[in-house]
């Protein structure tokens, strides 16, 4: 009965080992990624209503893609399944062919009756004499040597043969740490105003299992923007407090584009920034604020905002930080161009002065715990590459009456084996 058991296993396992099962199921991956890359991710129902309507002349409509959960591709159960799959025929492939494989190359194989000789597509023959000085000559060269009788055998570059392993672990490391990354990565995108403390909440993306730091919080201590010449934005920089649930400042470090403040695995990352709103005072009353909106046209990018005094409604437009402000009548003309901290006279017994702006610092969190895997498995792949091209180089001899018969072959860069083969024979001659 155990042995029937074992016989069925093994059964299964060289089923699973097939190159064709792997084939058909690397293409209904592709297949999968390339829906989730056509079809936008974490979405709301809205969102995929509106650009997916159902209709009869479309395969791809919302019903479609909440029924098999395209939304959320990465982290389905039938996804993860059609993973684990592909990573049990690589694990099959790997335990049936390529370590039993590598373990026959370090094996000796003696020519017999120079069987091996003649498929070889380098044979030459020399005095048996000179037997031992060749062989000397291969072993000086890197290369293991056996003797049996009258027979020898040779190899060198064994480490060629271990690629397919290479590449096999590599790609399941980089299944598992992808897989692993879905469920325990997140990602928040946060727009914080200058001096305010924040928390987590505005959540691009979250795996199932991810944990949401809730012991801490950041304080945009300042925030400024550096301009290139013609009033082009060079570089927008954030001083970052990272602080406990005590108010305790655990780390401080100021982040622009491509520097992030990274803390136990959570990296903060400059992305963008804007003005929220500016800070009025009306004569010599408290200061107040507006709210000023983001609004694009023809690539441009402005703020603006609204304050009614009495009978008259003042329009301001604000195009950077750098502190011009454009105001309008409610018709839209232009009245004055004027700057922070300057006072702009409404009508004779009013007047309004631009204190500051009330801007804010976009701020990307995330936390992927997954991504030293991920590079491993890329440094895996890359290792793979170059050893796979390492040439694997076997020869063989036979002593037959007074010659000794030569014969060599490689799997990679045949001619510069043949020349190295030739090297070591014919400066014993």
């Amino acid at each position: 009965m155990l042995m029937f058991k074992k016989f069925q296993i093994d059964r299964l396992i060289k089923k699973l080992a097939s190159l064709k099962l792997a084939i058909v199921l690397l293409f209904f991956i592709v297949i999968a990624i390339s829906l989730g890359t056509f079809i936008e991710q974490n979405q709301s129902l809205s969102f995929y209503k509106e650009n997916y309507p159902d209709t009869n002349s479309s395969l791809v409509n919302w019903k479609v893609i909440t029924f098999f959960d395209l939304c959320n591709l990465y982290t389905t159960p039938w996804f993860f399944s059609l993973l684990a799959f592909f990573g049990l025929t690589l694990l099959s492939c790997t335990f049936t062919t390529q370590v039993p494989s590598f373990k026959k190359f370090r094996l000796w194989n003696f020519s017999r009756r120079g069987g091996q000789i003649k498929t070889c597509n380098f044979q030459t023959n020399i005095d048996k004499k000179l037997t031992n000085a060749v062989l000397y000559n291969l072993y000086s060269n890197n290369y293991h040597t056996f003797r049996q009788n009258k027979k020898n055998y040779s190899y060198s570059g064994l480490l060629g043969r271990v690629g397919p392993i290479v590449v096999h672990f590599s790609i399941l490391t980089l299944l598992v740490g992808t897989s692993y990354g879905s469920l325990e990565a997140y990602s928040s995108q946060e727009l914080v105003p200058r001096g305010e403390i924040f928390h987590l909440h505005n959540f691009v993306a979250s795996g199932k299992l991810s944990q949401i730091p809730q012991a801490l919080s950041w304080r945009i201590n300042d925030f400024w923007i550096t301009y290139a010449q013609g009033s082009k934005t060079n570089q927008f920089y954030s001083d970052l407090s990272l602080i406990d649930s005590n108010g305790i400042e655990l780390k401080r470090k100021t982040i622009f584009v491509n520097e992030p403040l990274v803390y136990k695995g959570v990296t903060i990352y400059q992305t963008d920034w804007g003005i929220l709103g500016l800070k009025l005072q009306l004569n010599d009353n408290k200061i107040f604020q507006i709210p000023l909106k983001k609004s694009n046209v023809e690539g441009r990018s402005f703020w603006i905002g609204s304050i009614a005094i009495n009978d008259n409604k003042i329009i301001v437009v604000v195009n950077d930080l750098i502190g011009t402000i454009s105001v309008y009548d409610e018709k839209g003309n232009n009245i004055e161009q004027t700057r922070v901290g300057s006072i702009f006279q409404i009508n004779e017994t009013n007047s309004l002065k631009f204190v500051d702006f009330v801007n804010g610092t976009g701020l990307q969190i995330k936390e992927d715990p997954s991504l030293k895997t991920v590079y491993l498995s890329f440094f895996f792949l890359m290792l793979s590459g170059y050893i796979s091209f390492l040439s694997y180089g076997q020869v063989w001899g036979v002593e037959y009456k007074n010659r000794y018969l030569i014969g060599g072959k490689a799997n990679r860069a045949v001619l510069s084996f043949q020349e190295n083969l030739k090297k070591n024979i014919y400066k014993v001659l």
